[in-house]
């Protein structure tokens, strides 16, 4: 099936000469494509064995991006109907589309495919989503959404539609999947338009490092803390001495059980130390030098990984707010655009689907400073809907709401002389009809002066005029 052109294809291909039919952009583009199934130089199933599932670190900071991320609920909004409603866009309840996030398939719920979908990204670059489809009103409309493991599908490019197919291999099951029905979900790779980089591929020497760390201070502990080195005798032994005294010393100092336990081997055996120990080593620091190398991968303040050195509740709320704003929101943003590009259209043409972080404590304002802004911009004669719709209140608007007020002692100089006029009830300033000042109405008085209505109105009860 051959995807229709966009308006920027089409003129660029005016522009080389080129008719649309005779789509060459790919070829253009890659000119060395061979269009086979595009090799990947890292595997999803690696990444979570030797990452996920070995490095403190690494999932931390991915199970706390996988929970942020799941926790924020999405809703559909189509274009308002009210003329006078001030949001341009209103939410659908029950929309068929949040309905599908809600549960995308009979086994799992929107928050279980929003972990996944993370969890493949970060370890894998890619995520892929297989739309199970249903045939309505002449039309295909996605029922089901199924998460398939990456390393088991890879994209076919084509000359003409970019990717011709996504290849499954799985089980023994070898099946060409038709790209619309394939949601490709991709940490950009620079060097590759068709398949995605994980965070992880930048971080493997350091996670590596990480990981053999704990496997060298595991080791240790199980040889009772003590450096590598041997035992040396002053005398020949036999090859049956030697493989005695070799057991004895497992019996005696392999484990935790047997720690602290004093050396007894006799035959005159000394301990001869090898390798440095483990504060030549700096393990520590080590240690702490690869965990924020990987936060910083992973776009992650150490606080959020449960690194609380220097920690205080300020900078914590401060780590919390920028864990969101930093690697949360734009993580969603990812989200939605791909989501627009290849499952809303299905559902409406002028629908919107979008996260809602509304509830999201960290993304809050602290109440008290927007009260205080917003008192300010009221004493500057702002609204104060406007004030409440703007700083996000959650106030109910209030009647006559929409009206600004200033200090009565503040007022344009162009108003000056006017409660002079009313006051002396002067005959020298008249209306073109011929009334004196103090028996104009309130109409006639704006109308005459071009003055603001609202300050008539203060103008006039203060004189009791009509």
């Amino acid at each position: 099936m051959q995807n229709k052109l966009s308006i920027r294809q089409r003129l660029g291909l005016v522009v080389m000469g080129l008719k649309a039919k005779d789509n060459l952009m790919p070829g253009l583009l890659f000119p060395n494509q061979n269009f086979n199934p595009v090799w990947k130089d890292w595997n999803t199933g690696t990444a979570i064995r030797e990452g996920f599932k070995a490095s403190v670190y690494v999932y931390a900071g991915i199970y706390r991006i996988m929970k942020s991320a799941a926790s924020v609920p999405w809703v559909v909004k189509e274009p308002s109907k009210d003329e006078e409603s001030k949001e341009e866009y209103d939410v659908v309840k029950g929309h068929p589309l949040t309905l599908l996030m809600q549960k995308p398939n009979p086994f799992m719920s929107g928050q279980d495919l929003v972990e996944r979908i993370t969890s493949h990204l970060y370890l894998g670059g890619n995520a892929i989503l297989y739309k199970n489809k249903i045939r309505r009103e002449g039309q295909d409309i996605t029922a089901e959404l199924w998460p398939i493991m990456p390393d088991t599908i890879e994209p076919i490019p084509d000359k003409v539609n970019f990717i011709k197919s996504y290849k499954y291999v799985s089980g023994g099951i070898t099946k060409e999947i038709d790209p619309a029905n394939i949601i490709h979900i991709m940490f950009i790779d620079p060097g590759n338009l068709y398949w995605g980089m994980s965070p992880l591929q930048a971080a493997g020497r350091i996670i590596d490092t990480d990981v053999e760390a704990t496997k060298w201070n595991k080791v240790a502990l199980q040889n009772r803390a003590v450096t590598d080195g041997v035992f040396s005798f002053d005398h020949y032994i036999t090859k049956e001495q030697w493989t005695a005294a070799r057991e004895m010393v497992r019996e005696q100092h392999q484990g935790s059980d047997t720690a602290r336990m004093p050396w007894v081997l006799g035959s005159g055996a000394k301990w001869n130390q090898m390798s440095l120990s483990p504060i030549d080593m700096d393990f520590i620091e080590g240690k702490k030098m690869n965990r924020e190398d990987i936060c910083a991968i992973l776009n992650m303040p150490p606080p959020m990984v449960s690194i609380y050195e220097n920690a205080t509740l300020a900078n914590i709320e401060t780590a919390r707010k920028i864990m969101w704003m930093d690697t949360i929101v734009p993580y969603l943003d990812d989200l939605k655009s791909v989501f627009a590009l290849s499952l809303v259209p299905e559902f409406g043409e002028d629908i919107l689907f979008e996260y809602d972080t509304s509830n999201v404590q960290a993304l809050q304002e602290d109440f008290g400073k927007k009260v205080e802004t917003g008192y300010k911009l009221w004493m500057m004669g702002v609204p104060f809907n406007i004030i409440n719709q703007k700083l996000k209140l959650g106030i109910d608007d209030v009647p006559e709401g929409d009206v600004g007020y200033i200090p009565a002692n503040l007022i344009p100089t162009s108003y000056a002389g006017i409660e002079s006029l009313l006051s002396a009830g002067t005959e020298a300033a008249k209306g073109n009809d011929g009334k004196e000042i103090k028996d104009l109405t309130i109409a006639e008085l704006s109308k005459y002066f071009k003055l603001d209505d609202i300050y008539i109105k203060k103008a006039a009860t203060k004189k009791s005029i009509k």
